[in-house]
């Protein structure tokens, strides 16, 4: 055990190495449903941030916004208004990565289920 809360521990997501702590990983999936039928990956924090629980504006979601910057799974719009109230892209790697961790929770759920209560 690394000795870090459930939603602060690290998850290594690809075989670029990449940390990405749990919340963050949450918001970045959130974040994925957001452009689901949407012509353009554009994002918002506010309603990621709500699912996850955390409050936007505050220390704690910049945190998560600052750690999936510099992943390189969302980026800033040219327009400093955009950032400001919190819109963002959601770049290919970005969508990859959430692809990816959603695959692999359902992967995990199925082989739960799979082993059955007696087990």
């Amino acid at each position: 055990m690394c000795g870090c809360s459930a939603a602060e521990c690290p998850v290594v997501l690809d075989d670029k190495g990449i940390d990405l702590s749990n919340n963050a990983l949450r918001m970045l999936k959130h974040m994925r449903r957001q452009i689901l039928g949407q012509p353009a990956p554009y994002v918002e924090v506010r309603g990621a941030a709500i699912s996850i629980g955390v409050t936007p504006g505050r220390s704690e979601c910049d945190g998560l916004v600052d750690e999936l910057l510099r992943a390189g799974y969302i980026q800033s719009y040219a327009s400093p208004s955009l950032t400001a109230h919190g819109l963002y892209r959601l770049t290919d790697s970005g969508v990859s990565v959430a692809d990816e961790a959603a695959l692999v929770e359902a992967r995990r759920r199925r082989a739960r289920q799979n082993e059955g209560p007696d087990r």
